[in-house]
């Protein structure tokens, strides 16, 4: 019924396809340089856009998540909606939406101290963007102290940022309503689809799912792909329309997708 499904919407047209990077098509990795897409993926994202609007929407900064997946002609959406660029940033422009300008200082002086003041933790990497940014800390010896340190280092800071968690990362955050659902309903807005399909793994992908739930009952044709893991969020679990394991198994799905494209 799920093949069924995701069958039905790839016949709309317009038709949108909208995923996460890490964790969705590419292995979660030590650091987030050392992140590579899973083989094929470029590939078939390259072959998908013959017949559908195809981006990529990811907490990384746009110019990041792009040399990381390195298809043109895709929409780039980065730090969870705050920076748009359509076709890769190395020949187009990058959007930053006029509402996050007056944080930019802002994020960059809460970094700032949040390295200053967590330099003796060995394994944290702070990750700069053009708004805020993330302190991994998958790499420290005792992550959980971490997280509980990090989270301390920035509560005493008092800072107007928004402060969210991901994996083993937390993040710095312009305080404003954006997020991975704002930003997917924005892509179906802008290319006036009628079908969507959107994958994701991560907590911030939830409000992405989430939004697929209200588009369809809006009357769009729409669904969430999640992609588990050992720790994937049990409401992340309860909201998918189907799961899939692994990031071997979104980029089995994707092939399937683009074969089912093609014989349509």
């Amino acid at each position: 019924m799920v093949q069924e499904d995701i069958t039905s919407i790839l016949q709309q047209q317009p038709l949108g396809l909208i995923f996460d990077i890490d964790g969705t098509l590419s292995p979660i990795a030590p650091t987030p340089d050392e992140a590579q897409l899973y083989p094929g993926v470029a590939d078939l994202l390259h072959k998908a856009q013959k017949y559908a609007h195809v981006g990529i929407i990811t907490g990384r900064a746009v110019r990041d998540g792009a040399r990381l997946v390195n298809v043109d002609g895709l929409t780039y959406i980065g730090t969870h909606g705050l920076e748009w660029c359509d076709g890769h940033p190395s020949q187009h422009n990058v959007e930053l939406i006029p509402q996050a300008l007056p944080y930019v200082e802002q994020g960059k002086a809460v970094l700032d101290a949040a390295e200053k003041e967590l330099a003796d933790l060995p394994g944290i990497i702070v990750e700069r963007k053009s708004v805020g940014g993330t302190i991994h800390y998958r790499l420290t010896p005792d992550p959980e102290q971490a997280r509980i340190r990090i989270l301390a280092t920035l509560a005493a800071q008092h800072t107007p940022m928004r402060i969210g968690e991901g994996k083993r990362a937390i993040e710095v955050l312009a305080p404003l309503t954006v997020n991975k659902g704002l930003a997917l309903r924005r892509f179906v807005a802008q290319r006036q689809l009628r079908g969507i399909i959107f994958a994701g793994d991560d907590r911030t992908d939830l409000d992405a799912v989430l939004e697929v739930r209200k588009l369809r009952q809006e009357g769009f044709a729409a669904h969430a792909i999640v992609v588990q893991h050992l720790d994937t969020l049990p409401a992340l679990l309860e909201h998918a329309d189907s799961l899939v394991q692994e990031v071997a198994g979104m980029a089995q799905q994707l092939k399937e997708m683009v074969s089912i494209l093609n014989r349509s």
